[in-house]
């Protein structure tokens, strides 16, 4: 499994496999910035994948 964005802060439902994502970017009022982690870790964070992210 590679390495996926995700937010921080609220909004937080989805994992990103692009950095550039406009759903990882979007809602800038909300928007406290993002980390990268494993899939997998993503995955046991209760994250499903984005589905406008180019895989």
């Amino acid at each position: 499994m590679g390495i996926v964005h995700v937010r921080t802060g609220d909004y937080r439902a989805k994992y990103h496999t692009a950095a550039d994502c406009p759903s990882l970017n979007g809602k800038q009022d909300t928007y406290m910035g993002q980390q990268s982690m494993s899939e997998d870790e993503a995955k046991e964070q209760g994250l499903t994948a984005c589905q406008h992210c180019k895989k």
